[in-house]
């Protein structure tokens, strides 16, 4: 390949140069990853990359080099990210196949639907004031959501814990009865 003179990413150079090193991008590409689909799925993003980058190449060659290293180190980057995800897998599926795991989410949604229950049982504005504090806003935010003042929102929170600790206390013995089931 000789050398020509700078290349400018225009409309015609970026067809030509698609046409021209797309196929072959894929079967290097096949040869890390072994699935032409994903293969070129990846060569598409280093073409999208190089043309939203919009620079300019020394020559064919500098543009060569850079279009088979960004594919090599996508295709790098995908198998590392596979490789992660196997390990993940490896590591947790042996817990999430436990009795307790099993249990322990059982338990979990249960009383995550009793207390929830409960909550649409409160007042409107307590309700609503729960809700985004178990989202995990802070009291601050939740007054300038809903336009009121940080004491009233304190005050109904304060309120609605109390109407829900009542509440739950009646369920009190059950959740013992779960809690030791898992433990």
């Amino acid at each position: 390949m000789k050398n020509s003179p700078t290349i400018k990413l225009d409309r015609s150079n970026f067809k030509r140069i698609f046409e021209q090193y797309f196929a072959g991008l894929v079967g290097f590409a096949n040869t890390y990853l072994s699935d032409v689909s994903l293969s070129e799925d990846l060569v598409q993003e280093v073409f999208v990359n190089l043309w939203e980058k919009q620079d300019e190449y020394q020559n064919e060659i500098t543009l060569k080099v850079y279009l088979y290293r960004s594919v090599r180190n996508k295709c790098l980057n995908h198998i590392k990210h596979e490789q992660v995800k196997k390990n993940y897998i490896k590591e947790t599926l042996p817990n999430l196949e436990t009795e307790e795991f099993f249990l322990e989410k059982v338990l979990s949604e249960e009383v995550a639907a009793i207390l929830y229950k409960f909550i649409e049982e409160l007042p409107k504005q307590r309700q609503q004031i729960i809700r985004y504090s178990l989202l995990g806003l802070k009291n601050q935010e939740i007054a300038e959501i809903m336009g009121l003042k940080l004491n009233t929102v304190k005050s109904h929170k304060l309120n609605a814990y109390r109407e829900l600790r009542e509440k739950l206390g009646a369920h009190a013995f059950l959740l013992a009865v779960l809690l030791d089931i898992t433990i």
